[in-house]
């Protein structure tokens, strides 16, 4: 494909056939677009008086549609896209009429609604895969990338957001680019810059090398310091382990006209340091350390071009930048291409870098909010087996999905700590209050519980509020089956409770007394020491109709004063 070069004729399939010669006659102006972060895009204007486009070319919403360039040379067109129509347009003026025809590829399925979703225990390749199958699309290139799902009792979730704007997260999450190419949907790492051709290589060689006074009609070239930095710090929780988790990165374009890292010590700029929600291992928080990274190194040098049309040219593509100077000549990847075919220009492809950076409208308007759990919501528990005995939880959010369960929520509990602390894990069906780490959906904690219409109040010895006094009267634990220990600021008592008060102890603070009663019997064991029982005001023991023992290898019994027995029958042995 050496110093090929393609007419400015864009030629169209319908349904796998070339339109029919009178409506391939009517076209006046086309584009195909591709971006590392948006769906790709066609559009089609035809001059059509007769209003004949839509029927005689098959041009209906949906209809199939194959885009591709044809070489100047002897040999086959080159496809540029495949994707189906989505929109029509027509214009009527004094000119004439316009019909458009607007289309995407077949990616936009996965921009048609939202979905809540949960996906455990399942990698980032697993996941589109699966995402890709339940839109009907066929799988291409995936990518085994690490740092994010896997990890066995976990999982990802998609909540309530677009297939689309779920995948993108993921891919932003591991540095990968995601989109359909041939009909197929791809999630893959793009091409490093230095895949790109070598120095050496002119364009007349190499479709690749994009050159001054050659290929290169114009270019817009920036490089600046502004965010750069000479490293990133992420750092991240481990709470199985209870350990934090670094990884750094250095921000870098390598083989690139200017180095990011350098720019960043030019005036001195610290690292930059990044709490990443959610990340539980090494590999977690070393992924998101290399994306952002990437994310900064990508804003250093930033290029906007037009070149002869040239089919090679797509987003996520290495090319050589020549012919232009330090510090712009270098290697870049391709950030987005437009091939537009135009009466006026010809066929030229027009191209940015620009990283990973998503700078669209789209981009502004959709993406960022919807990927932050904001503020607190309640939850039903639905499971409480932690396969780790932490006392965690598994939720359902009835406000938001009928069918979505979460993963392993932790329980804040009061005084936690190694081996002390309360245990008070909530049941199944529990009513709780839920936060999310830095907004991640995927990183729920339980708050507490919540009292609803059906859930109330358990019945206490007194009103929790006094009717008078309008304070606080009863401070209480109760558990499911009713046992209780209440605090009752009047009249100063502590009780201890069974759920059918069959068992019962009382601290009197008003009078000093402790009362104990048990329905059925009291065993008081000091096991292998002794007990004492002191009164200064008298000691009474009452078996009433029931017999009283007292047993020892020596029995004593004394008194100051009188001593009196007493009874129907007296025996002294």
């Amino acid at each position: 494909m050496a110093g090929e070069t393609f007419s400015s004729a864009l030629l169209v399939e319908v349904g796998g056939a070339e339109l029919p010669p009178e409506i391939a006659a009517l076209l006046v102006h086309g584009y195909v677009e591709d971006s590392r972060n948006l769906l790709d895009t066609f559009l089609l204007r035809f001059r059509d008086p007769g209003h004949l486009v839509v029927d005689k070319g098959g041009l209906t919403v949906g209809a199939k549609v194959t885009l591709k360039a044809q070489t100047s040379d002897p040999g086959p067109p080159v496809t540029l896209m495949t994707g189906e129509v989505a929109g029509l347009t027509l214009d009527l003026d004094a000119a004439g009429t316009i019909t458009e025809v607007r289309g995407f590829d077949e990616a936009h399925r996965l921009m048609r609604g939202r979905r809540v979703a949960a996906y455990p225990n399942m990698t980032v390749s697993d996941v589109v895969r699966q995402v890709a199958r339940r839109a009907n699309i066929p799988v291409g290139q995936i990518d085994p990338l690490p740092g994010v799902g896997g990890r066995l009792h976990t999982q990802l979730s998609q909540d309530n957001v677009s297939d689309w704007t779920f995948l993108t997260r993921l891919a932003d999450r591991v540095g990968a680019q995601v989109g359909v190419s041939g009909g197929r949907l791809f999630f893959r790492l793009p091409a490093p810059p230095s895949d790109a051709p070598g120095p050496t290589e002119k364009a007349e060689q190499n479709p690749l090398v994009l050159e001054a006074d050659a290929n290169l009609i114009s270019l817009r070239a920036s490089v600046t310091a502004a965010s750069q930095t000479a490293e990133v710090e992420v750092r991240g929780w481990d709470y199985e382990h209870k350990q934090e988790i670094t990884a750094t990165a250095t921000p870098a374009l390598k083989e690139a006209g200017a180095d990011p890292a350098e720019l960043g010590r030019t005036f001195g700029a610290p690292t930059v340091l990044a709490g990443v929600s959610g990340h539980r291992t090494q590999a977690e928080v070393k992924a998101a350390a290399d994306a952002l990274a990437a994310d900064l190194g990508g804003t250093a040098v930033e290029l906007d071009g037009v070149a002869k049309g040239n089919p090679r040219l797509r987003a996520g593509a290495a090319v050589s930048l020549a012919g232009v100077g330090a510090p712009f000549a270098g290697k870049y990847t391709l950030s987005g291409t437009r091939h537009l075919f135009s009466p006026e220009t010809g066929y030229t492809t027009a191209f940015s870098v620009s990283g990973r950076q998503d700078r669209s409208l789209y981009g502004l308007a959709s993406r960022g909010a919807s990927a932050v759990a904001h503020g607190l919501v309640p939850a039903i528990v639905s499971n409480i087996k932690d396969p780790l005995t932490m006392g965690r939880v598994c939720l359902t959010f009835p406000w938001l999905s009928g069918e979505f369960t979460s993963g392993w929520a932790r329980v804040a509990q009061p005084g936690a700590g190694k081996d002390r602390g309360l245990e008070l894990l909530p049941e199944v069906g529990d009513e709780v209050l839920v936060g999310f780490e830095n907004g991640d959906f995927d990183s729920p904690y339980v708050l507490g519980g919540l009292r609803n219409g059906t859930d109330t109040a358990p019945s206490l010895s007194a009103p929790v509020v006094d009717g008078t006094s309008g304070q606080v009267a009863v401070r209480a634990l109760v558990s499911r089956v009713g046992h209780r220990l209440e605090f009752l600021e009047e009249p100063g008592a502590v009780r201890l409770s069974t759920g059918d008060e069959q068992v019962t102890l009382t601290l009197d603070g008003k009078s000093g007394a402790v009362v104990i009663k048990g329905a059925k019997g009291v065993t008081v064991d000091a096991g292998t020491g002794a007990m004492e029982v002191t009164a200064t005001s008298g000691i009474t023991l009452d078996a009433g109709t029931g017999p009283l023992e007292l047993k020892g290898s020596r029995v004593t019994v004394s008194g100051q004063a009188d001593v009196t027995v007493t009874g129907a029958i007296i025996k002294l042995n």
